[in-house]
């Protein structure tokens, strides 16, 4: 996508994408991006225009799905489609955290080979080393 493709407005993030056979301009509002991700008020607050234009770049894909849905249940000939809070589809990612780490990830237990035994026969390496082409 062209860097000049994805561009903010004010509190909006603009795209122009194709939907249904004719080129749109996409508009989210910062509201939306904010409550998809469920920001914190401090980190909302934090973010800025090139955050939300690298989301809308990230997420194309479920901005067409949403955009598609709104156009086809509102005006299938509209230029502009505005997506707003709570007109996203799709999952959203968890909220983000400080520490990530949720447990001992080692818990299933020891994770070591248990001992075979001796190799099967016909099996071509020889238990003992020292008789090497003598």
């Amino acid at each position: 996508m062209d860097n000049d493709a994805v561009r903010t407005s004010a509190d909006r993030t603009l795209v122009d994408m194709w939907i249904d056979g004719k080129s749109r301009t996409v508009s989210i509002s910062r509201a939306a991006i904010e409550a998809h991700l469920r920001l914190t008020p401090e980190r909302a607050a934090a973010m800025s225009d090139e955050d939300r234009r690298e989301f809308v770049r990230a997420n194309l894909k479920l901005l067409a799905s949403a955009a598609t849905e709104l156009v086809r249940a509102n005006d299938p000939n509209a230029s502009t489609v505005d997506i707003d809070v709570g007109e996203f589809t799709g999952s959203a990612p968890p909220p983000p955290s400080e520490d990530r780490r949720q447990g001992d990830r080692r818990r299933g237990g020891d994770r070591r080979k248990v001992n075979l035994g001796p190799p099967p026969s016909g099996e071509r390496r020889r238990g003992n080393r020292d008789q090497r082409g003598s």
